[in-house]
């Protein structure tokens, strides 16, 4: 992904075009004479004083268009993703530093979606930790995921809990179910080696150490 600020020249400027979005009503797309270009709001074109063709911008209006431009585009592709998929604020980030290395443009464009209320890490956490479990995964699993996409301590383990006790899971009957599943597939090889496997596959899945035993203790007295 290119980044559209790097587009933008610096420097005294007039506007050469300005009329509304085609692509989003109530934006205005505004051409520069230095070939700049961006999409903003009415409130951006006030405060720059990029109110006409042919208004004349000093370096400091021209920067301030550059960055309420920057920020319109970062908005866009903020609601982009979200419409593909569940993210956290921490893994919009992430992939906006990818678009925009201003970190700052960054935190003001994600700082709006979320006072829309579409940027909101306990409902991704407590919807990721629901998907999870019930997939099979045990809560270690489910903790390292949460940690990853930036959700804190406090907010993984509140998420984990309402996601057990709403759909009522059972380690230690998950476990067995999953490791049953997996042994059918393993039963063929030495049984050294089978039970390695097996071992290794639930660690992957987050069941507690002591939950694996008991079941590999279940599975030996068969």
């Amino acid at each position: 992904m290119s980044n559209p600020s790097a587009l933008f020249p610096s420097g005294p400027a007039t506007v050469q075009e300005l009329r509304e979005s085609p692509r989003t009503p109530g934006r205005y797309l505004v051409v520069l004479s230095t070939g700049g270009r961006c999409v903003v709001g009415v409130e951006a074109l006030a405060e720059c004083g990029a109110t006409r063709i042919g208004a004349a911008l000093d370096a400091a209006q021209v920067e301030l268009l550059r960055r309420a431009g920057a920020i319109s585009a970062l908005i866009d592709r903020i609601l982009n993703m979200l419409a593909r998929s569940r993210r956290t604020r921490r893994e919009l980030e992430l992939r906006l530093r990818r678009l925009e290395p201003d970190t700052a443009l960054i935190a003001v464009a994600l700082d709006r979606v979320a006072a829309l209320g579409l940027v909101a890490d306990e409902e991704v956490a407590r919807a990721e930790a629901s998907a999870r479990l019930r997939r099979g995964e045990a809560p270690g699993r489910v903790r390292q995921v949460l940690r990853r996409k930036g959700i804190g301590a406090r907010g993984t383990e509140q998420a984990i809990a309402e996601a057990v006790a709403d759909d009522s899971f059972d380690e230690l009957a998950t476990c067995r179910t999953q490791a049953e599943k997996r042994w059918r597939s393993l039963e063929r090889l030495e049984p050294a080696v089978a039970q390695r496997r097996l071992v290794a596959f639930l660690q992957r899945r987050g069941f507690a150490s002591g939950v694996i035993r008991t079941v590999l203790g279940e599975l030996r007295r068969r």
